[in-house]
């Protein structure tokens, strides 16, 4: 009986302490089976190049020679968001291995109806968050 108000009393504590934290800026890092040494930061090719202004962008070795580490951090007070630099990945790693982005956002198959309109969202937007 006490156990019930007792963690709804948990929970509200701990939704609390999660709405004071500072928003997290963490790095974002992809492995691109390409060299270090053909890579710069400054050539890297897709929509990552057009937000190299408001991120911090490292390159290093992969571990095992697998490749080349692309590490991007969004540093304080800077305007690009964390699902702009996740798609700047997917697309950069796509142009340097495969060369060409390939995008769920071909020709409709069907017509658009109230019914498929969370499908049409979530694949808009799928590349930003990693899952649907």
């Amino acid at each position: 009986m006490i156990a019930g108000p007792v963690a709804a009393g948990a929970a509200v504590v701990a939704v609390q302490r999660r709405g004071r934290r500072r928003p997290h800026r963490r790095s974002h890092v992809v492995t691109v089976f390409r060299p270090l040494a053909e890579l710069e930061v400054t050539q890297l090719p897709g929509s990552l190049k057009e937000i190299t202004d408001g991120v911090e962008i490292r390159l290093a070795e992969a571990p095992g020679g697998r490749g080349t580490e692309i590490a991007v951090r969004i540093p304080e007070g800077s305007s690009v968001t964390d699902g702009e630099v996740r798609r700047a990945l997917r697309e950069t790693r796509s142009l340097l291995e495969a060369g060409d982005v390939l995008l769920p956002s071909g020709p409709p198959t069907t017509v658009p109806t109230a019914l498929n309109r969370p499908l049409q969202m979530a694949t808009q937007h799928g590349r930003e968050g990693g899952l649907l």
